[in-house]
């Protein structure tokens, strides 16, 4: 199942939609943020589908979801968060939702494959699967 990001749509919770719009508000001109890193994110938020909390199914990445994902070309598999740009550091997993593979993989489920730019070019990682959502452990509902 291969998806292509521009025309799936990508399933984010109301809290989630939510406090990534008040983030991209809040960083809207900030110099020390890549500018075309919250055009991106702007767009996905865009096309989402909005779930209640309460109905996503345990299978969809969300905000700090746990995930492990395989790199496509390499066949190296990672376990990582996915968070918010304040706790984002990458050696130890945890990866910022404005990184251009946090902001792919937001929204999709396990078993989709996702694509995006890196510095050595487009990558390729497939969603194995979701270790831990909070919305399956009755967290991030109100």
């Amino acid at each position: 199942m291969s998806h292509n990001m521009k025309n799936s749509t990508i399933t984010l919770t109301k809290i989630d939609y939510e406090r990534l719009s008040q983030l991209l508000q809040s960083l809207r001109g900030d110099k020390s943020v890549d500018q075309e890193y919250l055009i991106f994110l702007a767009k996905e938020l865009q096309r989402a589908f909005i779930s209640d909390p309460k109905k996503i199914t345990p299978d969809f990445v969300t905000m700090n979801s746990v995930v492990e994902v395989l790199f496509c070309e390499s066949g190296k598999k990672m376990e990582l968060r996915l968070v918010y740009p304040k706790q984002a550091d990458f050696a130890k997993g945890l990866i910022s939702v404005l990184s251009p593979m946090g902001c792919a993989l937001l929204g999709y489920k396990a078993g989709d494959e996702v694509i995006f730019r890196a510095p050595k070019g487009e990558q390729r990682v497939l969603i194995e699967k979701v270790l831990y959502q909070p919305e399956a452990n009755g967290e991030d509902m109100i």
